[in-house]
């Protein structure tokens, strides 16, 4: 019988640029483990929120089109934690990684400097 994974669920529309990567990094940083899934989604809210409803730490990551999303399993899809253009910053992706795994440590989330 296969183990099942845990980790913070990343639902991800493919052509992505190195996005992924970085927000791989900030959840490592964090010292969670994730899953990755390709999908013919484009809507980061949605894919978001796909991924918080079977991830059994109630968190997912969505990487759309043109955005990346941050969703918890007893939010709206249309409300996601976070929300941001997929354009951010290398640190800003990162940081986005970090907040996934803060918000199931019960940790205070990182807030990104600057005015994006």
């Amino acid at each position: 019988m296969e183990e099942e994974k845990i980790g913070v669920n990343i639902y991800y529309f493919s052509p992505i640029e190195g996005n992924l990567e970085e927000v791989l990094f900030g959840l490592e940083e964090e010292g969670l483990p994730y899953i990755t899934t390709e999908s013919i989604e484009k809507d980061a809210k949605l894919l978001g929120k796909m991924a918080s409803s079977v991830s059994k730490l109630g968190v997912g990551i969505g990487i759309g089109r043109d955005e990346i999303s941050l969703s918890y399993e007893k939010l709206p899809a249309d409300k996601p934690v976070f929300i941001f253009p997929l354009n951010l910053s290398k640190e800003k992706l990162r940081i986005l990684g970090m907040n996934g795994a803060r918000l199931i440590k019960g940790e205070p989330f990182i807030i990104p400097k600057g005015d994006e």
